[in-house]
């Protein structure tokens, strides 16, 4: 049904779509932080993606109505601590407070726990992002430090399953 949100796993066929959601979703939010956005090409997406999809240990995954992408959620490895991963999500500003942003984080949660092969996952949110905060709150994320991005504070939070 064209009218119900799917998520789904990003192949290198969604690279187009995923650089021009990501472009537009940069202008909507300053908590929109992909470094060299505007440099990235078509091809080198692709590549990013691709390569991605080999490992256990990242994803890539797509909130979709029909063939428009809604938002994205990711899990990176972080290079400081090679056992965790980070969770980054976006949301496209005409879709904010309509529950795409807890879906894709639940997601992201499931594949953590059944898929990969991560000790721990992670995200930083800027301490102004209110919403984001409650969102990340209500699916398990507890606040373990701050720190600074992009010259702003941030809360450093980490998911902690209920037991």
């Amino acid at each position: 049904m064209a009218d119900e949100v799917e998520i789904k796993l990003a192949t290198g066929d969604d690279a187009p779509q995923v650089l021009k959601f990501l472009r537009q979703a940069a202008t909507e939010s300053d908590a929109v932080t992909v470094p060299h956005l505007a440099q990235v090409t078509v091809d080198q997406e692709k590549q990013n993606i691709d390569l991605i999809n080999q490992f256990d240990d990242c994803v890539i995954m797509l909130a979709m109505l029909g063939e428009e992408i809604l938002g994205i959620v990711t899990v990176m490895v972080l290079e400081s601590q090679p056992t965790a991963g980070e969770l980054g999500v976006v949301v496209a500003k005409k879709y904010w407070r309509n529950g795409i942003g807890r879906l894709l984080v639940e997601e992201a949660e499931y594949w953590f726990d059944n898929y990969s092969s991560l000790e721990s996952l992670v995200l930083t949110v800027f301490t102004t992002n209110t919403p984001a905060i409650k969102l990340y709150q209500g699916c398990h994320f507890v606040q373990t430090g701050t720190t600074t991005e992009e010259g702003r504070p941030a809360l450093v939070m980490e998911y902690r399953p209920a037991e």
